[in-house]
Formats: structure tokens, C-alpha cells, sequence
């Protein structure tokens, strides 16, 4: 006599299966955005290492920020660039180019697609919450001291990367 599965003990095979999938799925979904979020915050501190780097090696800056990066950034126009998390537009990174003896100022701001879930759960990462807070302080040429950003809104931050008598 053949020994074979029963119809009811296959349906319960396939139940058991799909109930495992319906919890399984949004875990590795979620887990997918952790790691999206955490590329996404690394790059940005790469990317503020990289152009300091790049400043300090040429002495000046390249006319794009592709040249001064190895993070990928698109759209990328005088001196101005997004980078994307999930394929969304979450982080706009300006650098404004100092001409006196300000320093060159890096602003790391929310992209255009802020609305967007992934990038909300990128703002909310302790890492991108001080970056976006970020602000710096130098002196002038006259001896006064100039605040250069808030540090309140999570909504912009800057980043000296050029000078000597920048603070953080």
C-alpha cells in the first residue's frame, strides 16, 4: 500500500505557509528600510569626509560635487546635488564656495521628495537628527563672531569645510 499525503493535510501544509509569509514579509520589508536608512546616513558623513578631504589635498574645490566624492549623487549642477535613499530624493546637498575668509559652507538639507515614508524614517535617525541640526561659528576678519546656521529645526545643517577659525 502507498503511503501519501491527504488532501486536508496539504491544505494545512499551504495555511500554516501562508501565515508564516503574511508575518515574514513585512519583517524583511521593514528590515530592507533599516538598511536603507543606515547606507543613506553613512554616506552622508562619507561625504562630508570626502570634500573636506578633497579641499584639503587640492587646496580648492571642483566644479562639481561628483569630482570630490565617491558617494553617488545625481542631478548634480553647480555645486549643487541629491542624494537618494530607496531611490527617493531625500538628502539635497549646496556648497557655497567662499570667496573671502569665511569659510566654504556645506548645507546638508531635506530633498524633495521629504514626504516621502523612507525619507520621514531618515529624518528621524539619530544620526541624520545632528546633521540636520548641524551649525558652526567663525571669526570675521573685524573680530566679530558669525553663527553660520540654527541648530534648531532639523531641517538644515551646515557644515564648515574650509577655514581655520571655523567652531563646531
Amino acid at each position: 500500500m502507498k503511503k501519501a499525503f491527504t488532501m486536508i493535510e496539504l491544505i494545512f501544509v499551504i495555511v500554516i505557509l501562508g501565515i508564516l509569509a503574511a508575518v515574514a514579509i513585512p519583517r524583511l520589508a521593514a528590515t530592507r528600510d533599516d538598511a536603507e536608512i543606515a547606507k543613506a546616513s553613512a554616506n552622508v558623513s562619507e561625504l562630508l569626509n570626502d570634500i573636506g578631504a578633497y579641499y584639503t589635498s587640492q587646496a580648492k574645490f571642483a566644479s562639481n560635487l561628483n569630482a570630490m566624492t565617491n558617494v553617488i549623487l545625481v542631478d548634480n549642477k553647480n555645486l549643487e546635488a541629491n542624494m537618494l535613499s530607496a531611490g527617493k530624493k531625500c538628502i539635497k546637498i549646496k556648497l557655497v564656495a567662499s570667496s573671502d575668509n569665511a569659510p566654504s559652507d556645506l548645507i546638508i538639507s531635506r530633498g524633495s521628495d521629504e514626504k516621502d515614508k523612507i525619507c520621514q524614517k531618515l529624518y528621524k535617525n539619530k544620526n541624520m537628527i545632528h546633521i540636520l541640526n548641524s551649525f558652526y561659528s567663525y571669526e570675521d576678519d573685524s573680530g566679530q563672531i558669525k553663527v553660520v546656521g540654527t541648530g534648531n529645526g532639523e531641517k538644515e545643517g551646515h557644515f564648515a569645510v574650509s577655514g581655520i577659525s571655523a567652531k563646531f
